[in-house]
């Protein structure tokens, strides 16, 4: 098969003809634009930001399953007359007293109804669901970079198109100015001819500012600077269409369900509204905790109770040392109903994320089943652009053949070539119409969006 490669031009070496511009310019396919874009995008990087700290929730939820482990010292100095807990007496006299605990505590929770298990399913689900966003972000870039590229492309096509048209008049003017000044023509020809120069002009004019606009927006897309010179590389229309194949809705809707990120994460968000029910309902159950405790002390007047000796730091440490444990038993008997409002409002949730899965799939066959009509209806369109241009084409021959011989008049060739010029833009954006569409359908079961080149 023989090999097409059609880069359009960018705009600036286009308009102003620039070489060193031409040659310096940046080949970006479709494929490659999409690939800057996902690289690029501050949304993505926002989300997957969103994603690292759900993963951090993660690890909290089961880091609380551990025992707690804390160190604590307290030093004290005190002045005159105080009781000293450690000495076991009171103190007496203008001195200084010196007294030091040390301490190492645990505590873990033994039961909770539960509601620690089901805060680690939540979180998980929450960063399915995170993750899911990022491809849901994802998905909607890629469908902006398609739209905005072949926009760019149909727009180049139509500056090219409106080029020739303009040429096509410029030479028709050239023709009847000198058939004016033999006599052969009228005043009213060659102001016909004049405004049909004028009107393909002002056409011109317009698809350029399209053309540089939807560039623009594509570059912005991409994250790239405004001056970056590129050039678009075109499919072979005529071999994308021959692989458009006739879509079945039902079969391209149970497809989509698997996957477009948006019901991925309606279903992980149902599961976190569920989780949420569990984890209310573990705040009518008793919640039971072990604590663990470890210290020693020291004073200044620490003394041996049978020998009255002042006791060293050391001998302290060993002889104050305790050991202590605690069990303690909540259980909820009345809380002002906070524990049937939490579940209430769980299982109001869980209503709202049911409703809005099915909102979402909703959505999904509507677009789904719009787009299998739409990529019908543009074949059909091209189709009837395809005939329609080619009637319109022999139409203008055959009447600017009359008009050179004097058979036909300025107001019919104007006529003619107008339609010939709006049936050949009609055709352009036909032709890609029928490729958007199609990559539409792509988009929804999940292909990856490329042109064909070969």
């Amino acid at each position: 098969m023989k090999r097409f490669y059609y880069s359009a031009v960018i705009f600036t070496g286009l308009f102003l003809g620039t070489n060193d511009l031409v040659q310096a310019q940046q080949v970006v396919s479709v494929a490659d634009a999409i690939k800057m874009t996902l690289e690029r995008n501050i949304q993505i990087k926002q989300a997957e930001l969103n994603k690292d700290l759900a993963a951090q929730d993660v690890f909290q939820a089961k880091s609380n399953l551990y025992p707690s482990l804390n160190a604590g010292v307290t030093q004290r100095l005190n002045y005159g007359f105080f009781f000293d807990q450690v000495a076991g007496q009171p103190i007496t006299g203008n001195q200084w007293t010196n007294s030091a605990i040390g301490s190492l505590s645990s505590n873990v929770n033994l039961f909770k109804g539960f509601q620690q298990v089901n805060q680690i399913k939540e979180n998980k689900s929450k960063l399915e669901s995170s993750a899911t966003q990022v491809e849901k972000i994802k998905n909607d870039l890629v469908l902006n970079v398609l739209v905005t590229y072949l926009d760019a492309i149909t727009n180049y096509e139509l500056y090219t198109a409106s080029e020739g048209q303009l040429k096509l008049s410029q030479q028709q003017y050239k023709l009847d100015s000198i058939q004016f000044a033999v006599g052969n023509k009228t005043i009213a020809d060659i102001a016909k001819s004049k405004n049909q120069v004028a009107t393909d002009e002002l056409n011109r004019v317009n698809l350029e500012n399209s053309y540089q606009l939807s560039l623009l927006t594509l570059k912005q897309l991409m994250e790239m600077p405004p001056q970056t010179n590129i050039s678009l590389v075109r499919p072979i229309v005529e071999y994308s269409l021959l692989k458009v194949e006739n879509s079945d809705a039902v079969e391209v809707y149970e497809t989509a369900l698997r996957h477009q990120p948006d019901i991925k994460k309606a279903s992980l968000d149902k599961d976190v509204a569920a989780r949420q029910i569990e984890i209310a309902k573990g705040g009518y159950y008793p919640s039971l905790d072990l604590g663990l405790s470890y210290g020693t002390n020291y004073s200044s007047e620490g003394q041996d109770y049978l020998t009255r000796q002042k006791l060293s730091f050391n001998d302290q440490l060993g002889r104050n040392k305790a050991l202590g444990t605690t069990l303690n038993l909540i259980v909820p008997i009345f809380n002002n109903n906070q524990n049937k409002v939490n579940v209430a409002k769980a299982k109001i949730g869980l209503k709202q994320a049911e409703a809005n899965e099915q909102l979402a799939k909703n959505n999904l066959n509507k677009a789904v089943n719009q787009a299998v009509l739409d990529v019908n209806a543009a074949k059909q369109r091209y189709s009837s652009a395809t005939v329609a241009f080619a009637s319109a084409e022999t139409a203008f021959k055959a009447t600017k053949e009359r008009y050179d011989i004097g058979m036909a008049n300025s107001l019919e060739l104007f006529t003619a070539q107008t339609e010939r010029n709006k049936a050949e833009f009609d055709l352009i954006q036909a032709k890609y119409n029928v490729i958007f569409r199609s990559k539409i359908i792509d988009y929804y079961i999940g292909n990856p969006i490329q042109f064909d080149n070969n």
